[in-house]
């Protein structure tokens, strides 16, 4: 039984060893290709590391990548994860090459890959599948962190702005966020974003869509190399495939796939040493620094109101703002803290103020002596330092003591003796209160009635001049307008689904158009359009974007267009209207 228990210990810790196992290998779409075709390589880890380094890909071209992917999943209670870097290669020359080790650092310890040999041969008829989903999702779908500086000083802002580049023919249809970078040796806000629209960019030297999806700004609070965490998304895409339909436009497929913007390292530099310096308090960027009082001259006991005040562009909500020193016959109270600070993308702006008040004691001319604010300025990267001027109080009065406030209290009362015991009457005169019932009154008759009356007015008044105003005799253009209304309330209905949703919104610029514009239904042309709109002084611009938008409608019933898109031209349309109603009105 002994011999039984202790195989049964061995075993457990063996297959504990097992399956704790870190595996990182490299992994080929194939081993043998044409020198016109090219070479997927991924390098996938079952635990996540950091610090990887590849192969030098000699005799191949880098063409694509590097595209980092994270998966974790849970089945059943057991966990699952890789972690994998993703290359696309083109070979330069015919013959055998080999694909170098990798290497990444798991907990301190370095792992590598097996070197694979790739046999490059003669160009081939039909080269890299272009047409494979999951090749074109690998090769033209990207999310990048792009970092405005990634070597700047303790405190200075920065921002972090995660983007999603694809090709013009992929569509995307839904993202899920799979994990969030968090911040934690940075002081971080998020800038909202309202809208998320598509624009036309470059990544990689080749052009590119892409969507905004994250804005941030960090003010790094450590010294030293800093990491910024990925962004994980999961995305949901629409990709061509090699079917074609009737009549010969190529058939869309479904496709999901898991992209991470990869790990960003930032330097952050300490800030100069200065001995010299006393009274710095963290402050960096570009500031003013003032210091004013309310009254130059007051009475004893009476109060003034000192102002110090610093504005400008820094990290004006981690740092404290100088302390007054004043004489001990100024009574100085709690300061109360204002902020008017907003945070865009290029970081913190605005003001931070302390409104002291202070009462003297004693009369006297006072000294408010110079207070200096210090910053470290980024643009010369040096220390300055802003002195306020020197403020002089003349206090008039007598001296403020408890002996004069006995004194005082004194007085009062020796002078209210005199008027507090006043004779009083011991006859009293009675009359008589007339008694008035606001109910069943004129004046309750009156306010009862007067709502209906003037409702009444101003209906008829209303339909008087509906009668006589310059749409009276056509009814066609304000039912035209309902029906604009109509379909624009559809066409967000039916967000989603490409055919009703651009065939409602066509119906609603159709219809708002002939609400302003009266025309023949044949004549409803984009020329014809754009000369009345001319006429009705409609800036170019507005028709460039309404024509665009017709465009759009027509081209939705050939081309693949997701979500994002459909939103940006139902926003459009919106915004075009409500620009064409102002310039006519």
């Amino acid at each position: 039984m002994n011999y039984k228990y202790f195989l049964n210990i061995i075993l457990l810790f063996f297959n504990l060893a097992v399956t704790s196992q870190i595996i990182f290998e490299t992994n080929v779409s194939k081993k043998s290709l044409g020198i016109n075709e090219r070479l997927r390589v991924e390098f996938t880890l079952n635990e996540d590391g950091d610090n990887f380094k590849p192969p030098s890909f000699k005799n191949f071209k880098v063409v694509g990548g590097p595209s980092q992917s994270i998966k974790n999943s849970w089945v059943n209670g057991k966990r699952s994860y890789s972690k994998s870097y993703t290359y696309f290669l083109s070979p330069i020359k015919i013959g055998l090459f080999e694909i170098g080790q990798a290497k990444i650092e798991v907990k301190r310890e370095v792992y590598k890959t097996s070197p694979i040999n790739i046999k490059v041969l003669s160009a081939v008829k039909n080269p890299n599948k272009e047409n494979d989903p999951n090749y074109i999702s690998d090769t033209e779908v990207y999310l990048v962190s792009e970092v405005s500086n990634s070597n700047p000083y303790l405190n200075e802002g920065f921002s972090v702005v995660h983007k999603l580049y694809f090709s013009s023919n992929i569509g995307i249809t839904n993202w899920r966020e799979l994990s969030s970078p968090r911040y934690a040796d940075f002081w971080s806000q998020n800038i909202s974003i309202e809208n998320y629209t598509i624009e036309d960019g470059i990544y990689n030297n080749k052009p590119y869509r892409y969507v905004t999806l994250k804005k941030t700004v960090l003010y790094p609070q450590k010294n030293g190399e800093l990491t910024i965490e990925p962004l994980s998304l999961d995305l949901t895409l629409q990709l061509p495939t090699n079917r074609r339909d009737f009549f010969g436009q190529r058939i869309m497929g479904s496709s999901q796939k898991v992209v991470t913007s990869g790990d960003k390292k930032i330097n952050v530099k300490p800030l100069p040493i200065n001995n010299e310096l006393k009274n710095f308090d963290g402050a960096v960027g570009s500031f003013n620094f003032t210091l004013n009082s309310s009254k130059t001259k007051l009475s004893v006991s009476e109060a003034l109101e000192l102002k110090l005040e610093i504005n400008g562009q820094g990290n004006l909500k981690l740092f404290q703002l100088p302390e007054l020193n004043l004489s001990s016959s100024l009574e100085v109270y709690e300061p109360e803290r204002e902020e008017k600070i907003s945070t865009s993308i290029i970081g913190m702006a605005g003001s931070i103020r302390d409104l002291y008040t202070i009462v003297p004691s004693k009369p006297g001319r006072y000294k408010i002596p110079k207070i200096s604010f210090t910053y470290f300025d980024i643009d010369s990267e040096s220390y300055k330092i802003i002195s306020s001027k020197e403020l002089t109080i003349d206090v008039s009065g007598k001296e403020w003591s408890n002996e004069s406030l006995k004194s005082d209290d004194l007085k009062i009362n020796s002078k209210s003796k005199t008027v507090t015991f006043l004779p009083f009457k011991t006859k009293t005169t009675l009359t008589k209160i007339r008694k008035i019932f606001f109910f069943n009154s004129s004046f309750f008759w009156i306010l009862f009635l007067a709502p209906f009356i003037i409702t009444l007015l101003i209906i008829i008044l209303i339909n008087y001049f509906k009668g006589k105003g310059k749409y009276s005799n056509n009814d066609l253009l304000l039912q035209a307008k309902k029906l604009a209304k109509k379909h624009l309330s559809e066409a967000k209905s039916n967000l989603g689904r490409k055919e009703d949703f651009y065939e409602s919104l066509d119906r609603a610029l159709h219809n708002y158009l002939k609400s302003i514009i009266v025309l023949e239904n044949s004549n409803y042309t984009k020329n014809n359009i754009t000369i009345e709109l001319e006429k009705r002084q409609v800036p170019k611009a507005i028709t460039l974007s309404l024509n665009k938008l017709f465009k759009n409608c027509e081209m939705a019933r050939y081309t693949p267009i997701t979500n994002v898109e459909m939103k940006s031209d139902y926003t459009k349309a919106i915004e075009i209207i409500s620009q064409i109603d102002k310039e006519i009105n």
